[in-house]
């Protein structure tokens, strides 16, 4: 069980004195207790180790190490209420403990208390959830389903795309991923039954073709194709698998997806990307306009649409005034910065250019853009 599992990783990430190694008064019964508690929770005598542990944190608060098994005792037996107060304690005495953050976050998601969930998951995810058993998955697999649910489809797919490229997508996890690229707000258990398959099917196209699937990809895109063609995202999803080996058949789909969901940002901004990259100015102009129409508030319309600009010498000024948008849209993203750099030299405004280029050469750790939500 992935929580056995967990419970032998903390003791490394508890690193408090052991109650036996004290000598003051008193903790001769303490440590009596302490070992009575233990050997209950390794025995699974939940009730009796629950009771033992709740003995020692009253005595002694301030370890955080009792608070912790305290709280995997409420957690495995399906008493998260008591377990999300045990894991607050956890977080308020080690707040640089990951996993603390995570079984706060896991015992808020059973609470439906999702919203501080996704806050508390977040964290363990920033302070970096060690990758030891499958409590990684586990706690990966909650935040992308509460990242789904607060629409932030692309960073979702990030995390669940993580585990294709590894081979590690179950069904769950092509679920999710079905949920999220077809843009869902939902949990997976919320999806209507009448449209269950088609979040599988297209869940398992996607992550075959994250994890490189080369032989699958071809007969999964036509599944999806024949099945759901007039379903939005579909053909924006089938381009996305084929943009690095049919670059051509990706922009036909895309296309194809204007037709169906027309304004749909992620087809336009796609076009417009794969224009710039074969040098067809005018057009990637054309479609970088269509999605600043469709949705003037994602700098990533108004970044490709300056690029368009600038790159095709079309209207360098304009160019600069769109990148210059998308840089206060978005000032943490490091290509926007190179662009702008670049923009700043052509039209001759060298300090401007230096600056943006140190700006670059701060952010360029960072990695590129998703496609706007």
């Amino acid at each position: 069980m992935w929580l056995a599992a967990l419970c032998s990783l903390c003791a490394v990430c508890l690193a408090q004195k052991r109650p036996e190694a004290t000598n003051r008064g008193g903790d001769t019964a303490y440590a009596a207790l302490a070992r009575k508690a233990e050997a209950a929770r390794q025995s699974d005598r939940q009730d009796e180790a629950i009771r033992l542990y709740k003995e020692l944190v009253t005595k002694r608060p301030e370890l955080a190490e009792n608070w912790w098994y305290l709280g995997t005792l409420y957690y495995e037996s399906d008493d998260y209420e008591e377990g999300r107060a045990a894991f607050h304690h956890v977080t308020r005495l080690k707040p640089e403990m990951s996993l603390g953050w995570a079984m706060l976050g896991l015992c808020e998601f059973e609470t439906k208390d999702y919203d501080a969930a996704l806050t508390h998951l977040r964290r363990a995810d920033e302070l970096k959830i060690p990758e030891q058993q499958s409590f990684y998955e586990v706690a990966k697999y909650h935040l992308a389903l509460l990242l789904i649910r607060h629409g932030e489809f692309e960073a979702a797919s990030n995390v669940i795309g993580e585990f294709a490229k590894r081979g590690a997508d179950s069904l769950q996890f092509k679920e999710a991923m079905g949920v999220a690229v077809l843009r869902k707000p939902l949990l997976p258990n919320e999806v209507s039954p009448s449209e269950r398959e088609m979040v599988i099917d297209t869940g398992t196209a996607v992550c075959d073709s994250l994890a490189r699937r080369a032989d699958r990809v071809p007969s999964d895109a036509s599944e999806l194709l024949n099945k759901y063609s007039s379903v939005p995202e579909i053909h924006y999803i089938v381009g996305s698998m084929f943009i690095q080996s049919e670059p051509d058949r990706a922009v036909e789909e895309w296309k194809k997806e204007l037709a169906v969901s027309p304004g749909n940002i992620r087809a336009l901004v796609s076009l417009a990307e794969e224009y710039l990259r074969r040098s067809d100015f005018q057009n990637a102009k054309n479609y970088g306009e269509q999605a600043v129409v469709s949705d003037s508030s994602h700098y990533a319309c108004h970044a490709v649409l300056g690029q368009a600009l600038v790159n095709g010498e079309l209207d360098v000024p304009r160019g600069i005034q769109e990148l210059e948008t998308a840089e206060r849209m978005a000032p943490w993203h490091p290509q926007i910065r190179f662009s702008l750099a670049k923009a700043y030299a052509k039209a001759g405004r060298k300090e401007d250019a230096a600056k943006e280029r140190a700006e670059f050469l701060k952010l360029s750790g960072n990695s590129s853009a998703p496609k706007p939500e």
